[in-house]
């Protein structure tokens, strides 16, 4: 058995992978922010609902391995970051942006 199998290896991977991506895309968000004079809690939001929202509706996308119209698994596999289910991460990137946005005041 490999050591990235499982669900707790899965989720510690997941939650490394979406770690990794809040703050890489936090640290751009800022840099654009701190270069074009516009707040940064706030350009920070909205990088992360755009991003979130191209990575969830990529994920859904019926290919991507997890169908709405369906609500199931469909028979393809995943596409994407090592067959992640990549609407996961767009549902992180929206919650944090919430978080930013509310904690932006």
């Amino acid at each position: 058995m490999s050591r990235w199998t499982g669900l707790g290896p899965a989720l510690m991977r997941f939650g490394l992978a979406s770690a990794g991506l809040a703050i890489g895309l936090g640290v751009v968000a800022a840099v654009i922010a701190l270069a074009t004079d516009h707040r940064v809690p706030t350009t920070i939001a909205v990088a992360y609902y755009i991003v979130g929202t191209l990575l969830f509706l990529i994920g859904t996308f019926p290919t991507g391995g997890f169908s709405l119209l369906r609500g199931t698994m469909t028979q393809r596999r995943p596409t994407g970051f090592r067959g992640e289910p990549i609407f996961l991460f767009g549902i992180v990137l929206i919650a944090l942006g919430i978080i930013a946005d509310v904690y932006s005041f």
